[in-house]
């Protein structure tokens, strides 16, 4: 049986399932990140303020724009449902607010052999040695390939004198 790569956003979802609060949080900065993308005029007199997985309140420039999206409701909410299908929200706020700058992409290591470099071993005791062990009592027997290879890298980094 060969390998099967697992699509990233399921391995996402999967570890941020254990904490909605961090869901909603990547959720909202994802939708920060692309709100660009909704078709106009949305993007230019709107922006996404907050979510907590049941309202989504939306920063409106003023409220001429706050009217005009109590009109267009409807439609931004299809809009946003179309880009972004996972968001299960039930209600849609407008508050007039500044509009927030976009959350800024993660800038990769200039160097790139930060990128590439070894993880060493973590230290017994150490914090990461004990996040290390919390997973592995989590994922022992799993089927999916994501965590098996994680659980070999895992294992490999493990202190020598496991108990």
């Amino acid at each position: 049986m060969g390998f099967e790569p697992s699509p990233l956003s399921r391995i996402i979802d999967a570890l941020l399932r254990r904490n909605p609060q961090l869901m909603h949080h990547f959720q909202l900065t994802r939708m920060q990140q692309e709100w660009r993308s909704l078709p106009a005029p949305f993007p230019e007199g709107t922006a996404p303020l907050s979510y907590d997985g049941a309202t989504l309140v939306i920063a409106v420039r003023n409220i001429i724009w706050k009217q005009e999206m109590s009109f267009r409701s409807g439609d931004l909410d299809r809009a946003m449902r179309a880009s972004w299908p996972q968001l299960r929200f039930q209600k849609l706020v407008f508050r007039v607010a500044p509009l927030p700058e976009p959350p800024a992409l993660p800038v990769p290591p200039a160097d790139p052999a930060l990128r590439l470099r070894t993880i060493q071993r973590t230290t017994a005791g150490s914090p990461g040695e004990l996040e290390f062990r919390r997973i592995q009592d989590d994922l022992p027997g799993s089927d999916e390939p994501f965590a098996r290879s994680l659980m070999r890298l895992l294992e490999s980094r493990l202190p020598e004198d496991k108990p």
